[in-house]
């Protein structure tokens, strides 16, 4: 397993060292979340997911903890932010989601990017509510395979915390399968405070109990900007909801409140030691090569793997 180091993550030997080693702090905050939209091309109706992952989040932990070639998948995705950065950076993307509205969107942000010459894989999915259509989804071809399975804690009804955390459960439990042993996760969580007592919920807390107890290992509690410094001013980029309820939180406490300025990325990892000992055999690329042509035999045309 990866091991902190200072404030790093280093890799013992024998692992990959490819792409940057992972950060305990992420300079994601450069540009506005409607800078990184609009310059991304995604579709206007983009921002309206409640639980939207920035894309240069998504794009930091693809490029961190995957190579091209390598297979992103995001259980919940909404609208596609990790869908469509996957596709960017060369790796093969699926995304799922329950929602219709979110899978139209979905797959027009994904429709685009591949339009703008993207030639990697990308799917969006939507799930029914059947037991085991889940399970199906993720495990047809996929077993062993995923790389990274990059998420974000969405909210429950009403804002039920409880509720939104044993959803996320169910999910880790249902796509753990699929990860490649010693595969990674990333689950990204927007900072969250009590609605009567206005103190600072510790949820990333939470979330790490929640994946641990789905068969994953820690690696680190990372903090993704989502701010900016410039001429010694700080940039938060807080919305109009986040500035109205520090406020509230203002009045109640009676000091000042800080705006948030960054998301908590926690990053864990399928433990190989704790997978089945059949996925620890070599696969297949994820396209099977061409087979070479025999004197005397028809050739055929091959299909690409699933």
């Amino acid at each position: 397993m990866s091991k902190r180091t200072g404030t790093q993550l280093t890799r013992p030997a024998g692992e990959r060292s490819e792409g940057p080693v992972v950060s305990s702090l992420w300079p994601t905050g450069t540009d506005s979340l409607t800078a990184q939209l609009t310059e991304g091309g995604y579709h206007d109706a983009t921002g309206a997911d409640p639980a939207l992952m920035a894309p240069a989040i998504a794009r930091y932990a693809i490029a961190a903890l995957t190579r091209p070639g390598d297979v992103v998948l995001d259980p919940d995705c909404g609208a596609g932010t990790t869908i469509v950065e996957a596709l960017r950076a060369g790796r093969h993307a699926i995304g799922l989601t329950g929602q219709r509205r979110w899978w139209r969107l979905a797959r027009a942000n994904v429709t685009a990017t591949k339009a703008r010459g993207v030639f990697v894989d990308g799917m969006v999915l939507i799930l029914d509510r059947r037991p085991g259509t889940a399970v199906a989804a993720a495990t047809a071809g996929l077993t062993g395979r995923i790389d990274l399975l990059l998420t974000t804690l969405r909210p429950g009804p009403a804002g039920d915390l409880d509720g939104a955390l044993e959803r996320l459960h169910g999910l880790l439990a249902q796509y753990r399968p699929p990860l490649r042993p010693g595969g990674h996760v990333v689950i990204t969580s927007a900072p969250q405070r009590h609605p009567v007592r206005h103190d600072l919920l510790d949820v990333p807390s939470r979330i790490a109990a929640v994946a641990t107890a789905a068969g994953l290992a820690p690696v680190a509690r990372c903090v993704a900007l989502t701010a900016t410094v410039r001429r010694g001013r700080t940039y938060t980029r807080a919305s109009l909801a986040q500035r109205r309820a520090a406020a509230r939180a203002e009045r109640a406490l009676g000091h000042p409140v800080a705006l948030p300025a960054h998301h908590t990325a926690l990053v864990l990892r399928a433990d190989p030691d704790a997978a089945d000992p059949a996925l620890n055999q070599p696969l297949p690329a994820l396209h099977a090569p061409p087979r070479p042509h025999r004197p005397g035999r028809g050739t055929r045309p091959d299909s690409a793997a699933a």
